[in-house]
């Protein structure tokens, strides 16, 4: 009988899988009423079956990027977390974080996309999971995730699986370090590992070999003000491949608006020269520590290769 909320919202879940769309939300996930969850999960029924007139595919794009706007709100850092765990072409593709990722099973893959062989697959739990089950091997999955974040030395304290399946923030910390760790790793010596001292020291050796042009930017660490202007990531894109910045197209003034323009450009240019970054231009005006050391990791993978 259809009397209580739980019982209707059983039924709910039953019949999204009988209609084939796959659903991460559970009865009870329902019944609390969690606003970004219950959205998420109208959405994704309204996009299989919308029950409206077929339209044009551009018009398509841009109604679905409208709709995007309104309902997925995230931080830059979120966004590029995102960014980064979508370049690995995984299955699902992760649209919001705090959802996609609560089965644990995508971490899961990105754990042994940048160590090879860490994950024990015989361990996992591979969705789609039952509505009974769902909760408990989700959290198994994030729990064996926050354990092999410690076999990687990752800070983790006050961390636990149920916060990744909740949609904690806390989750942000986890990401962090597993994108910190996967780019760095990049630049591995061997089994020798290659830490944010190595990153600045390699930068500003780099900048100094420079002999054509003088006075190139340094910086003592990620939280030097002077990146603010990027004019340290554009000098050391200019050494690594030289003639490859144009001058005349950077703003000399000093003011975050001239500093914004540098910064996309700056972007720009390391992704031309092959650097993957996933920052933003906000991320460098701000002074953000953590995408800067992204930043010129990335750029010394570049530099170590050219």
């Amino acid at each position: 009988e259809l009397n209580s909320p739980i019982s209707k919202a059983v039924v709910s879940t039953q019949s999204t899988g009988n209609l084939g769309v796959r659903h991460f939300v559970t009865a009870k996930d329902i019944i609390k009423g969690s606003p970004k969850l219950n959205t998420a999960f109208v959405a994704q029924l309204f996009n299989m079956y919308p029950a409206l007139d077929s339209c044009d595919q551009e018009d398509q794009i841009d109604d679905f990027d409208d709709e995007a706007e309104v309902y997925i709100e995230e931080t830059r850092e979120e966004k590029s977390f995102r960014h980064w765990l979508n370049s690995f072409n995984f299955n699902p593709y992760v649209s919001y974080l705090y959802e996609d990722l609560r089965d644990g099973h995508l971490l899961l893959q990105v754990f042994d996309a940048i160590k090879p062989c860490l994950v024990d697959w015989n361990r996992v739990n591979v969705p789609p999971f039952e509505d009974r089950l769902h909760v408990f091997k989700s959290v198994e999955n994030c729990n064996y995730c926050i354990e092999l974040g410690k076999q990687l030395k990752f800070k983790l304290i006050g961390i636990a699986g149920l916060n990744i399946y909740e949609g904690n923030k806390l989750l942000l910390s986890l990401l962090w370090q597993m994108m910190r760790y996967h780019t760095l790793s990049l630049m591995r010596d061997g089994e020798k590992e290659i830490g944010e001292e190595e990153v600045v020291s390699w930068c500003n050796k780099k900048l100094e070999e420079d002999k054509v042009k003088k006075g190139r930017a340094k910086f003592s660490n990620f939280k030097d003000a002077s990146l603010r202007n990027s004019r340290a990531v554009l000098d050391l894109i200019d050494a690594i491949q030289p003639g490859s910045i144009g001058y005349d197209m950077v703003d000399p003034r000093e003011c975050e608006e001239s500093w914004l323009e540098n910064a996309r450009y700056s972007l720009t240019m390391a992704r031309k020269i092959g650097a993957t970054v996933f920052a933003l231009p906000e991320d460098i005006v701000e002074g953000n520590p953590k995408m800067m050391m992204l930043i010129f990791a990335r750029l010394m993978a570049v530099g170590n290769v050219v």
